[in-house]
């Protein structure tokens, strides 16, 4: 019986290039020869101001430059890519962490993606206990005076 799986095993391994000349499922597109034609987009213009309009733009808004932001923000000023990027960092820290580990390296890693997730659960409660208990602290008898 093992000489039997060894040698389909075999045949298996052996046999599995040609798959691809005999199944073949590429799927190839077939517009080589169309070309769009060529379009542009015009945006309409606006009629100039007249000079008694200029004078009333410039006197309304008397320095342009201090209505315009300063800063972009810094990199912890938050945003859905700065949390891409921290996480993308951390996933190749921990990744490569444990890489030559085989199975050992992927157990490990997801031992501390759990410990990673029940600290950030952790936080968040602690937060919502102090913000409840200050509450209660301030609410003790609202009818004393």
């Amino acid at each position: 019986m093992k000489k039997l799986i060894a040698a389909l095993l075999a045949v298996t391994l052996i046999l599995s290039p040609a798959g691809n000349f005999i199944f073949q499922d590429h799927i190839t597109a077939e517009a080589k020869s169309y070309k769009s034609g060529k379009k542009s987009f015009n945006a309409p213009s606006k009629p100039a101001p007249s000079k008694a309009e200029k004078k009333k733009e410039d006197s309304a808004v008397p320095n342009k430059a201090t209505n315009t932001p300063t800063g972009k923000g810094g990199f912890f000023s938050g945003g859905l890519m700065k949390g891409l990027f921290i996480g993308g960092l951390a996933g190749l820290l921990f990744g490569s962490l444990f890489a030559n580990m085989g199975m050992l390296g992927s157990i490990l890693g997801f031992a501390i993606n759990m410990l990673a997730i029940f600290f950030l659960i952790f936080l968040i409660r602690k937060v919502f206990a102090l913000l409840k208990e200050k509450k209660k602290k301030e609410d003790v008898n609202p009818w004393r005076s």
